[in-house]
Order: C-alpha cells, then structure tokens, then sequence
C-alpha cells in the first residue's frame, strides 16, 4: 500500500486536543474517531475519545493478518477492555456506558481486499462513498436546528449561539443517554455500534468488498463530504463553516464551530492506493 495523502487536525488546532488517529502498515490501513466526551471520566489523564483511538492504535500493530471483520472487531474490542481491567474500572464503565472510552473505525484490510466499518466513520470507493450515520444522531442535529432557529427568531444572533450553543445545550441529555443505546442488542432504532470494549452487534460492522478499485479513502466524520482529493475535502470544509457556522442549516451536526476552533470537529483523511 502507498499513502498518497494524509492529514489530521483537531478541531481547536492542538494536537493534544486531537481524538481521531491514523493508521498504516504493510497490511492495514486505518482511521479511528474517538468520540466526544460526555463526562467527566478520563483515562491516563486523557478523555474517553482520544484514549480509544490511541489504544486501536496501538492494538492494530499487532492485528493478525488474515483476521475476517468480526475477528478484527473483536481483537479490538478486547484490547479496549483490558484498558479497563488495568484500570479497575470495568463494572463502573458497564454501568454508565457514557463513560465509557469509545471510537469509530474505519479499517482496510490488505489480505481481504475489505473495508470494515464500525460506527460512523467514512469511506470513499471510486466516485461512491459510503457513510455509517447514526439514525440517533441524525434525530439529534434536526432538534438542535430548530431549536437554534426558534432563538434566531426570538432574537439571538449567529454570533451570541457560536458563543453560548443553546441548541447543544439543549439535546447534551439526551445526548449522554443515546449511549444506552451503544452496541445494544435489543432491537431498536436508535441502536448503533461503536468500538467500546463491550461486543459490537453483527450487525453493526459494515463491510465493504473491493474489486477493481486501485485507491480508497478513508476519513472520519470531521468532513461532511469526503471528495476525491484532501484540498477538495477540505475546499468543502471551509465552504460549510464558511456560510453555515452553526451547523444548523446546509449541514446540520450536533455541534458546530465554536469562538477560536478551527472547525465544528477532529478531522482525518487518507488516501492510500
């Protein structure tokens, strides 16, 4: 495999800040997006999100080569728990799985000719992408839009809702209760999977099969549209914070772009051939 772009950004500018990871051996290649923290918790004075993506880091070093999806899932999903195991913390984290530490993946396999994905990462194939929203975030950014448009009517201007988001504060509890949902196996509409070190649903790992194609892109959900080059990803990028800071309007998110952050998000993008 032959990386022909790469890149990665928090969304406050910081690398410390950063929760999204890249990946790339002579048979992987990988994005990891750690999600927002919505608590507190940290591990090895770190948040949830960004010690997730470090530990898939790590854990993929060792990924044996000819593992199928599930197998992977699996792996990673162990290497995760013995996190909490070390840390003594796994009946808290079973508990109150908002505490727990949680990413995305995105993850090509060299020897299966697949991409594997949990949670809502992204790919590009050719001229398709294929996205793994989740049904409960996709609710979540149309109340927060309008409820951001009912305080623009009520007077509020863009500036004063960058400044003090109302529309997150607004969903934030259920937002912290969607985690209820995190690799449930009840079936449900709002069930979603994510890499957690509890077990992933079947269901929950989408598997892209490759044939012809000589290149892929993979990226995390920092980037409403992943084009076919870095600069053009990140040419829509700016267009979309640009006109539409909040988030609340031609791109709608739980969150948007906050007073001196350089985007809504983390952001990851590679480009392997």
């Amino acid at each position: 495999m032959k990386v022909i772009e790469q890149f990665i950004c928090s969304k406050t500018g910081h690398p410390s800040d950063g929760e999204d990871s890249l990946f790339v051996s002579e048979n992987f290649a990988a994005v990891m997006d750690g999600a927002t923290s919505k608590s507190t918790r940290k591990y090895n004075r770190v948040s949830p999100g960004r010690a997730c993506s470090q530990m898939l880091t790590k854990a993929l070093e060792d990924l044996p080569t000819t593992s199928t999806a599930n197998q992977a899932v699996e792996y990673l999903t162990s290497a995760v728990f013995a996190m909490y195991t070390a840390l003594g913390v796994e009946e808290r984290v079973r508990e109150v799985p908002s505490e727990r530490a949680s990413a995305s993946i995105v993850l090509y396999s060299r020897f299966r000719n697949e991409i594997w994905m949990v949670g809502d990462c992204q790919c590009r194939v050719g001229t398709t992408v294929y996205s793994n929203v989740k049904p409960v975030d996709t609710l979540l950014s149309d109340i927060r839009s309008l409820f951001l448009q009912t305080e623009l009517r009520l007077g509020k201007s863009t500036d004063e809702l960058r400044a003090h988001d109302t529309g997150r504060e607004f969903i934030l509890p259920l937002l912290e209760r969607q985690s209820l949902f995190q690799n449930s196996f009840e079936e449900t509409g709002y069930r979603y999977g994510v890499i957690d070190g509890f077990q992933v649903p079947e269901s929950e790992i989408k598997v892209v099969k490759l044939q012809d194609a000589t290149s892929v892109i993979l990226a995390s959900d920092g980037y409403p549209v992943v084009c076919e080059t870095l600069e053009e990803s990140e040419a829509f990028l700016e267009k979309i914070l640009r006109t539409d800071p909040l988030c609340f309007q031609t791109f709608k998110s739980t969150k948007g772009l906050q007073p001196g952050n350089g985007s809504f998000d983390d952001r990851a993008y590679l480009r392997i051939e």
